[in-house]
């Protein structure tokens, strides 16, 4: 999911909770923000929540229809977001701001392919330089050359003539042992490598049955008869355990004991359990816990989870928790929304 389809997908929940009668509660917005963000939209967590409590954004809602695709509503939404973030969180914010509103994706990749074609332009050019190089080389090589093609003094011609037979005879005698050698050397080469054949390749060898591959099978043997081994239990985590845990860690939270349900959460599930967003009910509860899978130590519970406002009121969502046992007490990992049971009323 990129930047764009992120902003689609808060936009829907937005109206979709409009429709239902909901009302626009920042809070319970910021809340669900680690709901809808992945792993590559962490470090836009803090900018999406800043921008769910803008004057802007309320703006926004407040107009029929809401979150109406208007250029310059974007326009103001990103100008409050350039006050308080970084220019690099801000142009990833623009996308987001894009799919909010409904308005189309911006093309950014045009701009980066023309930018990337000049770099072409360097190495080709620069490779054209050795070509002038070797085109020169030539010259050199012919100017040094013509010395060797100078015919022969009238003196080396006379003597060439007087002593012909001797030299004939020389060389010829040359040429003579010359060719014996390389036949003697060929003849070497072929003795040599015909030597080893019969001994590699002959079926009463003894090397073709070596004792010590005999060896090798009874240390194989005993390998697939030993047992796997036992798992550790003590690493494991029952559902009881899993699911006390996390009535308790709602009891605290609803109870305002901060430090007690901090114990109880890691992390990576802390956006999850604010105490700000807990501060504004009047009791929270959680019930109709099951376990719904296990990997490993870890176990997979969903249940229901009540929000009581302090008119009366309540909301009724459903919940998934990720329970991992870190050795001392269970710890919960992991928390996501599912769904709106009970709207408020």
């Amino acid at each position: 999911m990129n930047d764009h389809q992120l902003g689609t997908r808060l936009r829907q929940q937005i109206l979709s909770d409009l429709e239902r009668g909901l009302g626009s509660d920042g809070r319970r917005l910021q809340a669900l923000m680690g709901d809808f963000c992945g792993d590559e939209q962490l470090p836009l967590l803090p900018a999406l929540r800043y921008l769910v409590l803008s004057p802007g954004f309320n703006n926004a809602l407040a107009q029929q229809p809401p979150l109406a695709a208007d250029g310059r509503l974007q326009l103001r939404l990103q100008q409050e977001l350039e006050q308080v973030f970084t220019q690099a969180i801000c142009k990833r914010m623009g996308a987001v701001l894009s799919g909010l509103l409904g308005l189309p994706e911006p093309a950014m990749l045009t701009n980066k392919h023309q930018a990337a074609q000049p770099v072409l332009v360097a190495p080709v050019t620069a490779a054209t330089q050795p070509a002038a190089a070797f085109s020169s080389t030539p010259s050199a090589s012919t100017s040094a050359a013509e010395p060797l093609e100078q015919p022969p003094s009238a003196g080396h011609q006379r003597s060439g003539g007087n002593n012909g037979s001797g030299l004939a005879a020389l060389l010829g005698a040359m040429i003579g042992m010359l060719m014996a050698a390389v036949v003697g050397g060929v003849t070497w080469l072929v003795l040599l490598n015909r030597e080893p054949q019969p001994i590699s390749n002959s079926p009463t060898s003894p090397t073709v049955e070596s004792p010590a591959a005999e060896t090798t099978i009874p240390v194989k043997e005993p390998a697939p008869s030993q047992p796997p081994p036992a798992p550790d239990l003590s690493q494991q985590v029952s559902a009881d355990q899993a699911i006390a845990s996390v009535q308790q860690l709602y009891a605290n939270l609803s109870s305002g004991n901060i430090d007690a349900a901090r114990q109880l959460f890691s992390p990576a599930a802390a956006d999850q359990f604010d105490p700000g967003f807990f501060s504004q009910f009047r009791e929270v509860r959680v019930s109709d816990l099951r376990e719904t899978g296990r990997s490993g130590s870890s176990v997979s519970l969903e249940g229901v989870v009540t929000f009581v406002y302090p008119d009366g009121s309540s909301q009724v969502e459903s919940r998934t928790f990720t329970v991992e046992n870190t050795g001392q007490t269970p710890l919960i990992t992991g928390s996501s929304f599912g769904a709106v049971i009970k709207a408020r009323g």
